[in-house]
């Protein structure tokens, strides 16, 4: 395998949802190995946060405001990348946002933006900045997926939907590459489990899991794109969801999600009741099982939890 300080060093990584939590760590983590970051996120403060962070850390960094659900803030978005770093060598695509609750309890607007920023978002941006990631050698698009994109999740049921149609898009468009000649590009689906943040009060994960942090989140991504590996899935116990899905005839498979407590983790959780909620559309959540009004997904790397 390719050394880690020659496969990314000095090559531009881009990631949307970077000015909080998962996104931030893993800017943090793609700049340990030698990247420069190309912080994006509809929230001014979150990019200044981040920048100035990395900055401090003597690492190459460009903030740039980008609404993933803007078709016009994407274009300018990449006009500036364009002029200001000439490449794009990773695209992560982060961004995301939980809503949730019973499904007939939330207004169907709601379940539409969730579909807006976590499914037509990654498209967007993919579409957007797949042509110049493909002119790079180390050609590789990261999608933060969500282990909801392989068993269904009661109470939030249309953000389980939005990432089952990003896994989809993953896959499908790893195939695409592949045949159609762009074989030195990868395409890598990250699935994780509950991420320790602020909003996961009350939460209990899984039996034979725990909660994952944002760090090591992060880690595990860059060194999967070191791999070149298509998936990664967070903590190693999520692999044997497809496989037992598979083998299991249904009325057993809903059992077995009955005891591990994957149907009800989310019933004691407390992120609903918070007092104040955010109202940014586009921040890093994507990867989080969590649901409750508009949340954002904010552990924060460093060492600082904001919004979580």
């Amino acid at each position: 395998m390719t050394r880690p300080t020659t496969r990314l060093t000095d090559r531009w990584v881009l990631i949307t949802g970077a000015g909080h939590g998962l996104g931030r760590a893993l800017a943090g983590a793609f700049a340990d190995a030698g990247s420069r970051i190309i912080v994006t996120d509809s929230d001014r403060s979150g990019i200044d946060m981040t920048t100035e962070w990395l900055s401090r850390r003597g690492n190459a960094v460009i903030g740039l405001e980008m609404d993933v659900t803007c078709p016009e803030s994407i274009e300018r978005a990449r006009r500036e990348v364009m002029t200001r770093a000439g490449a794009v060598d990773v695209l992560v695509n982060n961004a995301g946002i939980v809503r949730g609750g019973l499904f007939t309890d939330v207004p169907v607007d709601e379940h539409l933006a969730t579909f807006e920023v976590n499914t037509h978002g990654p498209i967007r941006v993919t579409h957007a900045f797949l042509p110049v990631v493909l002119g790079s050698p180390v050609a590789h698009l990261v999608n933060i997926v969500s282990a909801s994109a392989l068993i269904g999740l009661p109470g939030a049921s249309t953000y389980a939907a939005s990432k089952w149609a990003v896994l989809g898009f993953t896959e499908s468009l790893r195939e695409e590459l592949r045949h159609s000649g762009h074989r030195h590009a990868s395409v890598t689906a990250v699935c994780p489990s509950y991420i320790s943040t602020g909003l996961f009060s009350g939460v209990r994960p899984p039996r034979f899991t725990r909660l994952l942090t944002p760090a090591e989140v992060a880690r595990q991504v860059v060194r999967a794109v070191l791999a070149g590996r298509p998936n990664l899935m967070l903590p190693r116990a999520v692999s044997l969801i497809p496989l037992s899905r598979a083998l299991l005839p249904i009325r057993w498979s809903q059992k077995l999600g009955d005891w591990t407590g994957i149907h009800t983790g989310m019933a004691d959780w407390l992120g609903h009741n918070r007092a104040e909620q955010p109202t940014g559309r586009n921040h890093d959540g994507s990867t989080d099982e969590t649901f409750g009004r508009l949340e954002r997904v904010d552990s924060t790397e460093p060492a600082v939890t904001t919004g979580s």
